[in-house]
């Protein structure tokens, strides 16, 4: 704004006060100079050319949001299903492109800051897995502590078993169960890897896993549980179970974008 407020007041009040006045015959004496601050005009250019900049740029649709220059496949895709969409836009697609772009964005940068991988060979899983599965069988027997199957048993004995086990309940603690960066890719790997190792080998049992079901015990306490022991293998033994378990749901949101199953 190249007026001060106090210039813009003196202007209205001239413009509504009009009279014709006679001239003194006295001169008049200059008795202050109106100081100016050349520093502050030097630096609108700049800021007058910034905001032009950004008006050239893409926003979103529907939150206006300032797409990047440089958009991903998966982003432009998007954009262009939605530009090319014809009819009513679902709120569905409002909130895949705009968690998009958030990911893309903010989530993504911050989880290569973080040195989350973005590269993960999935492929080597289940031989991995196998490697825990003397630490999983002390758990399945009750030999040694886990904190997942504790969390799980506290619901059950707060709600109830079958109230516990529904849908509504489990995705209310969905947050806590995610494994971390390898996603919902390295979710399904590690279960079915899990359920060779266990079930299908019959260690764990209906006996074993109560009050949780097998399956609701592969979920809640050994993908988990497993997941963390990834994690703890990928940041080095120096480490604790502990600290990748932090790992593991601070990287949640990183990998629902990155290794999600969505994008195979």
């Amino acid at each position: 704004n190249f007026h001060n407020k106090e210039n813009i007041q003196t202007s209205s009040s001239i413009s509504n006060n009009t009279q014709f006045i006679l001239p003194s015959p006295k001169k008049s004496k200059l008795t202050e100079f109106t100081k100016y601050d050349f520093d502050e005009f030097d630096g609108l250019e700049p800021l007058e050319d910034e905001l032009n900049i950004d008006q050239m740029k893409e926003t979103c649709p529907f939150c206006d949001e300032i797409l990047p220059d440089l958009m991903s496949d998966k982003m432009k895709l998007a954009l262009d299903r939605i530009n090319n969409k014809q009819g009513k836009i679902e709120e569905s697609d409002r909130i895949d492109f705009c968690h998009t772009h958030f990911a893309e964005l903010l989530i993504v940068p911050s989880g290569i800051a973080n040195k989350y991988p973005l590269n993960i060979n999935f492929d080597e899983l289940p031989h991995r897995i196998h490697r825990f599965k003397d630490d999983l069988t002390e758990i399945i027997n009750s030999n040694a502590y886990s904190y997942y199957l504790n969390l799980a048993k506290q619901v059950y004995q707060e709600v109830g078993h079958r109230k516990a086990a529904t849908p509504m309940m489990l995705m209310s603690r969905f947050e806590s169960l995610r494994p971390g960066y390898y996603g919902s890719k390295g979710a399904v790997l590690i279960a079915n890897t899990l359920i060779d190792l266990f079930i299908n080998t019959r260690i764990l049992t209906a006996v074993k896993s109560y009050p949780l079901q097998s399956i609701n015990y592969i979920q809640e306490v050994l993908v988990p549980e497993t997941a963390m022991r990834l994690i703890f293998e990928d940041i080095g033994s120096n480490s604790s179970l502990e600290t990748a378990r932090n790992i593991m749901i601070a990287s949640s949101d990183f990998s629902d974008y990155v290794h999600n199953c969505d994008n195979e």
